[in-house]
């Protein structure tokens, strides 16, 4: 069920009015019901995966704060919560990326004509890709990887994860597993953050829920402004960025240098508004039913350095790879070689987990990659001249470079092969230049330019006045509503889009 359609407009009011009726056990039932309903309005048959996850920590959970279970079992049913969930995780969304690499595995070995081993029967792979059976000369011919048609289930990145970080949080000790099993099935479950997040832990959800937030005017206000700008940063911005986003990433083989670098920067700008403003919703929509989910991004786009901005986009998931998996790894106790080891296992396991294709984790290496770039850069004498004596000329310069090293990586991150991907860099770097590029598709690129221009100047005047802080202005939220509202009607595009975010 998408935000942006009149299916859920209705949803909400009918289930926020009914919500509002019930008390207690009967109330959190309820909203159980209801977020299952709305997971299901996409495939019904999917909510089977949802129970299965929420069924095996549920379990897991309430059996890691037995007593009279040592170490060794309670390390034993983490690996099973663990297996569960990433089992489920893998088959639908990793199997075919899996098919990809072994077949890719085997052409190298057949173009290398390395001889191997299987089941105890020597092998031997020519330049043609054939494999010859010992002195049977049996043949093979490599063919191109099988293709599964496996439905990817909407949010089931977001939900397995949340619902994993509980059963280690539990085998930590650092929260007490909950009887409840309706209780601990909303958590996982809710439906405003259920399909593209943020991912909340479950300290947070379960505080909220074992102490109701009362819902006063001012979250009210703050509520429906944060639902506004979520879809004006949606249905303004992000929908119209698509249609240069689309066209570049379309006819990239015809297109020059400037217009590929335009592209590259309005998906930047595209998805941030696309995935903020679906969190704007979400959080929005959870504040009117009294939770209080802390912020996913902030202004993330006018940051200085690639170490700020991670600190600043999609904080549920930079933290929960932070947590969950850089410092068990060791974090920075380490050596410095140790500490980019532990920075580049991180981003490629996050790279991989925004999609399967080689295109996401080449995505997540170039994160590793850039934080591991400026932190040697941060050691030097130079960066502390500049960071001196540049003031202001160099704080926007840095912005700017950040952001065109963001965007030259959102290439691999939108482009479907890393053939296409590896072609559009070239273009951008003006090492591969066709002769097709000369007949140049201006699509306003110069009007797409400026609009990305004032994309960044309001992101850099507007990072340090959010919408907690305008709550607290007289009439703040007046006036942003009222913009809100404007643009929206004015601007919007009114072709339901869903959001990009769907997709991991």
């Amino acid at each position: 069920m998408l935000f942006n359609s009149i299916h859920f407009i209705f949803f909400f009011f009918v289930t926020i009015i009914i919500g509002n009726l019930l008390r207690s056990r009967k109330q959190k039932l309820f909203f159980l019901l209801a977020s299952y309903y709305f997971y299901m309005a996409w495939n019904p048959a999917f909510i089977i995966l949802i129970l299965s996850s929420t069924v095996l920590d549920y379990l897991v959970g309430l059996n890691l704060m037995n007593p009279n279970y040592g170490e060794r079992r309670r390390k034993m049913l983490l690996v099973l919560s663990m297996v569960g969930n990433l089992g489920l995780l893998c088959f639908f969304k990793y199997t075919n990326f899996f098919m990809g690499v072994f077949y890719d595995v085997c052409h190298l070995i057949a173009d290398s004509g390395i001889v191997f081993f299987l089941q105890n029967t020597s092998l031997f792979l020519d330049q043609s890709h054939q494999i010859i059976y010992g002195n049977d000369l049996a043949y093979l011919s490599l063919a191109p990887a099988p293709k599964y048609d496996i439905t990817l289930p909407v949010g089931i990145s977001f939900y397995t994860f949340q619902s994993m970080s509980y059963t280690i949080d539990v085998y930590r000790k650092d929260l007490e597993a909950r009887e409840s099993f309706v209780d601990f099935a909303l958590y996982v479950a809710f439906f405003p953050q259920l399909v593209a997040g943020p991912i909340v832990r479950a300290t947070t959800f379960l505080r909220d829920l074992d102490k109701r937030l009362p819902v006063t005017n001012e979250d009210v206000q703050v509520a429906i402004s944060r639902i506004l700008i979520g879809f004006m940063r949606k249905l303004v911005f992000a929908d119209n960025l698509a249609i240069v986003v689309n066209k570049t990433f379309a006819n990239y083989a015809v297109m020059n240098p400037w217009e590929i670098w335009t592209g590259a920067i309005a998906f930047c700008w595209q998805i941030y508004f696309d995935f903020a403003g679906y969190t704007d919703i979400a959080i929005g929509v959870a504040r009117l039913f009294g939770f209080k989910f802390d912020a996913n991004f902030n202004f993330p786009m006018s940051c200085s350095n690639i170490v700020d901005h991670w600190t600043k986009w999609h904080i549920s998931f930079s933290t929960w790879i932070r947590d969950y998996i850089f410092i068990p790894l060791g974090g920075s106790r380490g050596s410095t070689w140790i500490t980019y080891r532990n920075i580049t296992i991180t981003w490629l396991f996050g790279g991989a987990w925004h999609g399967a294709a080689y295109h996401f984790v080449s995505w997540g290496l170039w994160q590793a990659v850039m934080i591991i770039v400026y932190r040697e850069y941060a050691k030097t004498r130079l960066r502390a001249w500049f960071f001196e004596r540049g003031g202001r000329v160099y704080d926007i310069w840095s912005r700017i470079f950040t952001m065109f090293c963001l965007s030259f990586g959102f290439v691999m991150f939108r482009a479907e092969t890393m053939q296409k991907t590896w072609e559009m860099i070239r273009t951008m770097l003006f090492i591969d230049l066709k002769n097709g590029q000369e007949i140049l598709i201006r699509y306003s690129t110069s009007h797409y330019g400026l609009l990305l221009v004032l994309c960044f100047t309001a992101s850099y005047i507007f990072s340090k006045r959010n919408i907690e802080f305008m709550a607290k202005k007289s009439h703040g939220l007046v006036y942003t509503n009222t913009i809100s509202i404007f643009l929206i009607i004015i601007f919007g595009v009114t072709d339901t889009q869903k959001f990009l975010y769907f997709d991991f």
